[in-house]
């Protein structure tokens, strides 16, 4: 599998989340995107030496087990509606999808001209991916939802840094990681927290 192919699959799977409406399939796709974040790692890093073994557990831990779990948990222990449908619908999801595509594309040759013409596609599709992640923020109900949103939009960084420059100290990358799960941690805390606070004084 080419690299830049490696990045369409991952495009797609944000695809999908952005537009899936059950919760569930939601956070399972997320941990699959997380464990897919593996394979343009293994591509660009040539899987050998302490770092590249390094940031592949990093992934695993924190992308492809420890996000989900944490959402599977919150939603559990507030009993979260299963379903979320995007506040502006799904075709103008779809429209905003779609126009940034055309952007996108239509920039790519700038883009080329700063960054080069190497994964020159899968620059594209890298930036599209953050800009689900955007899009997520603005379109999604479900708290769930917009924490997945986030994640894609860190997913996305994530490849963006690992195709502009490789060798980063493992250090900025741990610290990277530990702060998306803190924030997807502080946002189902303070969640279970408001959900208790309705329930005490509703009583």
């Amino acid at each position: 599998m080419s690299a830049d192919v490696s990045y369409l699959v991952i495009l797609l799977t944000g695809v999908v989340i952005l537009l899936e409406n059950r919760l569930k399939r939601v956070v399972i796709l997320l941990g699959i995107q997380g464990f897919l974040l593996l394979l343009p790692l293994y591509q660009e890093e040539s899987g050998d030496g302490f770092h590249s073994i390094f940031l592949a557990a990093m992934v695993i831990v924190f992308k492809g087990i420890l996000t989900p779990i944490i959402l599977f948990w919150t939603a559990r222990r507030i009993h979260s509606p299963e379903s979320t449908f995007p506040k502006v619908g799904y075709l103008p999801t779809l429209a905003l999808l779609f126009a940034g595509a055309a952007a996108c594309y239509f920039f790519m040759d700038i883009v080329s001209a700063f960054f080069g013409k190497s994964h020159q596609y899968g620059l594209l599709y890298v930036l599209l991916l953050i800009y689900i992640g955007v899009i997520g923020f603005i379109v999604r109900r479900n708290w769930i939802g917009v924490i997945a949103c986030f994640s894609i939009f860190e997913n996305g960084t994530f490849l963006l840094t690992l195709l502009l420059k490789s060798g980063v100290p493992i250090g900025s990358e741990f610290g990277s990681f530990l702060d998306a799960v803190l924030i997807i941690g502080a946002g189902a805390a303070l969640r279970i927290n408001s959900e208790q606070y309705k329930g005490e004084t509703s009583r």
